[in-house]
């Protein structure tokens, strides 16, 4: 099996990588100033909520996994 902090690493880089893209703020990672890529036309809002509900989910995996 795989270690549990390394399992909950992983959860918690997904939960940021999940929030960047629901909040269209990702980048590629390799420059920090860079804008985004590979986006698309969507309507723009607060995405706030959507992304509140998303953390918690990777937040109870991750108190599933302690």
């Amino acid at each position: 099996g795989v270690p549990l902090q390394s399992a909950a690493r992983a959860v918690a880089i997904m939960k940021a990588s999940s929030t960047a893209h629901i909040n269209e703020t990702n980048t590629s990672g390799t420059n920090p100033v860079e804008t985004r890529f590979r986006k698309m036309e969507t309507v723009q809002g607060d995405c706030s909520a959507l992304v509140a509900e998303a953390a918690s989910y990777f937040d109870r995996v991750v108190s599933a996994l302690s």
